[in-house]
């Protein structure tokens, strides 16, 4: 192990965004079922989607709710593809299945599709709009 992932795996231990997280095998990755979060709601319409995030009911966010006067949800609009692959994320369909999709629908090379989709798709899961579970149904 490098001196930097030491470093980093040290501070990880007080400064959570500093962790490692531990790699995973493309084919794992590729089984993966993404699925929504069951408080988001959100509307279809043409070539858009929507979604209504509702605000955190910790104790921090009833008071940056009281400080700021934030309304009850935010709304997020997603693109054509991003509403595509949004539809897609229903627990059923895996990772590989949502890159196949994408790539015949649009007619896209399917290494771009597959750079493009996962990084989308990890930062859904950043932001708490998604989650990953395995077909066993252990989450990730």
């Amino acid at each position: 192990m490098s001196l930097s992932q030491k470093i980093r795996n040290f501070a990880g231990k007080n400064l959570p965004f500093l962790r490692m997280r531990p790699a995973m095998e493309k084919s794992r990755i590729m089984s993966l079922r993404p699925v929504r979060h069951s408080a988001i709601e959100w509307e279809q319409n043409d070539d858009f989607t929507i979604l209504r995030i509702p605000n955190r009911k910790d104790k921090l966010g009833k008071i940056m709710t009281l400080w700021f006067r934030m309304p009850e949800t935010r709304a997020v609009e997603l693109d054509e593809l991003g509403s595509f692959v949004w539809g897609m994320c229903d627990g059923e369909n895996t990772v590989d299945k949502i890159i196949k999709s994408v790539s015949t629908r649009y007619k896209l090379n399917r290494r771009e599709v597959e750079m493009s989709v996962a990084t989308y798709l990890q930062m859904l899961a950043d932001r708490n709009f998604i989650g990953f579970f395995e077909r066993g149904g252990k989450t990730t």
